[in-house]
């Protein structure tokens, strides 16, 4: 119960300071309000901080620049709406690094618990562990057969698993055969000792004796049972089978008093001195098992205990069930411990070298049998149980230290490797910028402006003093042979400097300095500001806890080996090239053209795409794309050899492209091309199937398009059509064919196959109704050739059996179209507009031709009806242009 003089006391204060307590009241709430604006009204392009605690801000070297989330090719200079899908553009968050660069504060890199490791370059150890069983060695086993019919009368050894030595008597048999023969040659033997001795030479009598006894011979009887026979003058009703090889009898077939006819089986033996281990191979170990490979192994019976073989077969099948590939193992047991049907443990270490090869130093300069590879042997000669001539170690797959393909290969973490595939996504700490590089430079920059030419002279001459320095950073060999490089660079311009005549030759020389601080920041990182480059690389085979790179790190580099999915996610946030957006923005998905969307404003396409490239720059890019069509030809031709030349001339004018003739944004995309390119490159000319080439073409298309997109570089010589002028009635006669064309891609547009079915004939139609008459010779020739082709795509249109196929046969019959329109013109069959959709065909990019700007995609229809990047309106009198926007700036209404 509460008290009655407090509850009084309260209603006294309040009624008191009532209208104080009102004012403070709205007072507060003002303030909360105006916070709470405050905080919804921020503008995008604000510093903002992160999960990781890493102040994100606009790029302080240049222009702000907005991209898409959806659609990282957009660039403009503003805020504003994506021409392409309507949604709100974000700021590009850029660094001075590079298009993947984060630089965080030091205490945000002790908050993610970020680790670095160097890349190196040495032999790695791969263990391979496989399971298997132990099995009989069949080229040791042995078949005791009869080798005449008869009975059994006694059997010497009468249960399995007696061991047994080469010679020991196993059966007594009984053959009427066989008395018949031994009776054979005594009678022989008595015929020669009673046959008179002759004289003539020129006959020689049939010797009987020699006969008889081949044919026990024949029958297994050994020359000690023949010369007992012959002594004792009569035949023996029973014969004695010996053991022909030592080892344990294994099967027992027949019992004693049985009979046996020829070539029956009575024993089986097995010599377990040796013994075959199969083991099962996992498909992704193959690359790292080799023929005679030495194979650790263990059993559960003799724990501690190892048992050492060679590798002696590896099948050529792959079990489709198990996915594993059987192993076959020649494994010594010379004290019987390893028994048949045992299961082993085994591990096979191979050491790797460069391009994943697998390297053995203990066979250097050997030879070795090709069928038992326990016979190696230090030169050239036979094998001491087959008889085979002996190989080379290297020509079974094996590199040595001493061969030229011997090299350490270079490897990073397991952990360090983002993988997408064939390529990986790493993240690279920069080196520390030395601490006296940027306050020294800062002084100089103030002298150098100074009329005082001795003065400014001093000032080079201190400056050259801190370049003598040594690297004063934490860093790995690499970072200090990378500011050495600079810095005797530097030190070149600052020695210029003090012998500078004027003050104007002073300033150029400090311009160039400052041009080479400017390249090594893009390397460097600030004092106190971890900074992190995400590189694409190319991975070769895992061995082990690390990965072969092929392409993309040097050695010495600092790779994140943990917090690098926290360092990725951050890129991904600021709209960079990511693991999860290689081409940069954000994710998510969206409405292409559909509901909602914006009307685009005209130029807004393309903003920022208009760059300033020095022409010496285009010359360079254009010989890049001569390049590439040579790929393009090769792969098309379907020649590995061909394609895998082309790739490698493909990196070679890659590497002629200067990237210092760039600055500031276009600086920083092209190095994210040339990595890209780069990647592309050394996949494609170390491609060995077509399939292989292939992928990596497409991979190559889509970046060579993003060049020409981001940078404005168009090929030097598009596809020249000859303009051909003809009569108004063959123009008219086009115009039904392009009226037939418009109502199948409406069709394809409105997701009705069946409209467009029916709308074939009259295509058909209009094509066969096209006259030549009127033409001349030339264009006579020309339109014939168009004609054949549009006969055979509207074959190929019919036997479409679903929408997806005719859209796909739409394609080569738009581009069809286009020459048309281009060469021979439609007359009065109204405008032409060329559309361009970059998405269609999983990013290939596909074309087509509309009478109107109102954009209706006839690859997707309703799935993104108004996805198109280009609407260019062409006729036949001018050449279409990439920026004729003038006229259909609402073309993505519906």
């Amino acid at each position: 119960m509460r008290n009655p003089f407090e509850v009084d006391r309260w209603r006294g204060f309040y009624g008191k300071h009532r209208r104080k307590l009102f004012v403070i009241q709205a007072i507060a709430f003002v303030l909360i309000g105006v916070a709470i604006a405050g905080m919804l009204g921020r503008s995008p392009a604000e510093p903002r901080a992160t999960g990781t605690g890493a102040p994100v801000t606009a790029d302080t070297a240049g222009e702000t620049l907005w991209t898409c989330s959806m659609h990282p090719q957009i660039r403009q200079p503003k805020a504003g709406k994506c021409p392409i899908c309507g949604m709100d553009l974000i700021p590009v968050a850029t660094s001075a690094g590079g298009m993947r660069t984060l630089a965080i504060s030091a205490e945000s890199k002790a908050l993610m618990r970020i680790q670095t490791s160097p890349v190196e370059r040495r032999f790695v150890s791969h263990e391979i562990p496989m399971v298997g069983r132990v099995d009989y060695d069949e080229t040791k086993m042995g078949y005791i057969t009869a080798w005449v019919p008869g009975r059994l009368d006694r059997l010497f050894v009468d249960f399995t698993g007696i061991e047994v030595k080469k010679g020991d008597h196993l059966a007594s048999i009984y053959s009427e055969q066989l008395y018949s023969i031994q009776e054979e040659l005594i009678q022989a033997l008595k015929y020669r000792n009673e046959r008179p001795a002759t004289t003539t030479t020129r006959i020689q009598p049939l010797d009987l004796v020699e006969s008889a006894r081949g044919k026990l011979r024949l029958l297994g009887l050994k020359e000690e049972q023949i010369a007992e026979i012959e002594e004792r003058d009569q035949p023996a009703d029973r014969m004695t089978i010996y053991a022909p090889l030592g080892g344990v009898v294994i099967e027992k077939l027949k019992q004693q008093g049985e009979r046996v006819q020829l070539g029956e089986r009575i024993y089986t033996i097995a010599d377990l001195s040796q013994v075959w281990v199969h083991l099962d191979a996992y498909e992704s170990d193959l690359p790292w098992v080799r023929y005679g490979q030495d194979v650790t192994i263990t059993t559960e019976a003799y724990p501690g205990e190892e048992f050492h073989g060679r590798i002696a077969f590896i099948q050529p099948v792959l079990n489709d069930k198990t996915r594993t590939v059987k192993v076959r193992v020649n494994v010594p047991n010379p004290h019987g411990k390893l028994k048949p049907d045992m299961f082993v443990h085994s591990v096979v270490r191979p050491r790797v070298a460069a391009g994943g090869k697998v390297m053995d130093p203990s066979l250097a300069g050997k030879w070795i049998s090709p069928m038992h590879p326990e016979i190696v042997k230090d030169e050239p000669g036979t094998c001491d149980i087959c008889g085979m001539p002996l190989v080379r170690a290297e020509s079974l797959g094996y590199v040595t230290p001493d061969s030229g393909n011997g090299e350490a290969p270079l490897i990073i973490p397991y952990s360090a490797a983002l993988v997408t595939g064939t390529r990986a996504i790493v993240y690279v700490q920069l080196p520390t910028m030395s601490s006296a590089a940027e306050p020294a430079l800062q002084t100089l920059s103030g002298a150098v402006p100074q009329d005082d030419l001795q003065k400014i002279r001093a000032a080079f001459a201190a400056y050259a003093k801190m370049l003598d320095q040594p690297y004063d950073q934490s860093g790995t060999v690499h970072a200090r042979n990378l500011w050495n490089k600079y810095a005797d660079t530097l030190s070149q311009h600052a020695l210029a400097g003090q012998r500078a005549a004027t003050a104007k030759e002073a300033g150029s020389i400090f311009a160039k300095i400052e041009a080479t601080m400017n390249e090594a920041r893009e390397l460097f990182a600030p004092l106190d500001r971890p900074t992190f480059d995400g590189r694409e690389i190319v991975l070769g085979p895992r061995a082990g806890d690390y990965y072969l790179v092929a392409h993309g790190v040097e050695e010495g580099e600092l790779v994140v080996t943990r917090g690098n999915f926290k360092i990725d996610a951050e890129i991904q946030i600021q709209a960079k090239p990511s693991m999860m957006t290689p081409a940069g923005g954000g994710g998510g998905g969206h409405d292409h053209g559909g509901g909602g969307a914006v009307a685009k404003e005209p130029g807004n396409e393309h903003a920022g795409h208009e760059l300033a490239l020095p022409a010496e720059f285009r010359r360079q890019i254009r010989a890049l794309d001569a390049a590439y069509d040579e790929v393009a030809q090769a792969i098309q031709q379907q020649d590995v050899s061909k394609a895998t030349a082309a790739f490698a001339q493909f990196g070679q004018a890659l590497n002629d492209v200067d990237h210092s003739l760039l600055s500031g944004h276009p600086r920083m995309q092209w190095k994210e091309f040339a990595m890209l390119l780069g990647n592309d490159a050394v996949e494609g000319r170390a491609a060995r199937q077509r399939a292989e080439a292939d992928r990596v073409f497409l991979l190559l298309k889509g970046h060579m398009r993003r060049v020409r997109e981001q940078l404005a570089v168009a090929p030097e010589e598009e596809m020249h059509l000859e303009r051909i002028v003809v009569s108004p009635a063959f123009q008219s006669d086009l115009a039904r064919v392009w009226e037939q064309y418009l109502a199948l891609g409406q069709a394809l547009a409105a997701d009705d196959f069946q409209e467009a079915q029916q709308g074939l004939p009259g295509f058909e139609s209009a094509v066969a109704a096209v006259t030549d008459k009127t033409l001349a010779d030339r264009a006579k020739e020309i339109w014939s050739k168009e004609r054949t082709s549009l006969v055979k795509l509207t074959d190929g249109l019919k036997n479409s059996q679903d929408l997806q196929a005719m859209r796909t046969q739409f394609l080569p019959l738009s581009q069809e179209v286009g020459v048309l329109a281009k060469t021979f013109g439609f007359g009065e069959g109204g405008p032409i507009y060329e559309l361009h959709c970059p998405m269609a065909f999983q990013g290939r990019g596909a074309i087509w031709y509309q009478n109107s700007d109102q954009v209706r995609n006839p690859y997707f229809g309703s799935t993104m009806l108004k996805c198109a990047d280009r609407v260019d309106r062409i006729s036949h009198d001018e050449s279409p242009t990439l920026d004729q926007h003038e006229t259909h700036e609402n073309h993505s209404r519906p």
